[in-house]
């Protein structure tokens, strides 16, 4: 399995877990790999799982504030870029992006 492969087997089990996937999550395993990828081609990876998360699920992008819990999505403007956190300073800014199922928002009572 290569490292594409890996992340997407990660955020589809985010996905049906969760209901949701934070994109911080992607940049985030990749560097638990610990496979010495530069900050390009973590971006270029991240960007294409987002793209084959894209054309596998109707999706949407959230704006959640810093914790999730008891917070409420509000959508994301079209066209807004997703931000992988890929120059991470290993926290997580608030608001940060979610991709959310079309058809419901996520849940929040994540432990």
């Amino acid at each position: 399995m290569n490292v594409l492969e890996e992340l997407l087997e990660e955020l589809e089990a985010n996905l049906d877990t969760w209901g949701h996937v934070s994109l911080y999550e992607f940049s985030w395993f990749l560097r638990g790999l610990k496979r010495g990828l530069t900050e390009d081609e973590i971006a270029s990876i991240c960007q294409r799982a987002y793209d084959e998360l894209g054309r596998r699920h109707d999706l949407h992008l959230e704006w959640f504030e810093w914790p999730m819990v008891n917070s409420t999505g509000r959508r994301a403007a079209a066209g807004t870029p997703p931000n992988f956190d890929i120059n991470t300073r290993g926290e997580i800014d608030s608001p940060f992006l979610v991709l959310v199922p079309d058809d419901e928002s996520p849940p929040v009572e994540r432990p």
